[in-house]
């Protein structure tokens, strides 16, 4: 697994761990980013954040967010 940071504009991950605490990752769980959930890279933002795709909403996380969500990259078969 890797981390968020490390993703580029088209790809698509599986969420994995969510290594926040208290509101911030109470606040990522209730807008759809929960271990497993597909989600994908839109753009790669000014300051070096991240515009993701989960379903039909589109969220944004600063750099530090992106850090601390791990995921899995989708295998290019499924």
């Amino acid at each position: 697994m890797s981390s968020l940071i490390d993703s580029k504009p088209g790809e698509t991950f599986r969420i994995g761990e969510l290594r926040l605490l208290g509101r911030q990752r109470r606040r990522l769980l209730e807008m759809g980013l929960i271990p497993g959930a597909p989600v994908s890279v839109s753009a790669i933002g000014v300051c070096g954040g991240r515009i993701l795709r989960v379903g039909e909403a589109r969220i944004a996380v600063d750099r530090a967010t992106a850090r601390a969500i791990d995921v899995a990259r989708e295998s290019a078969h499924e």
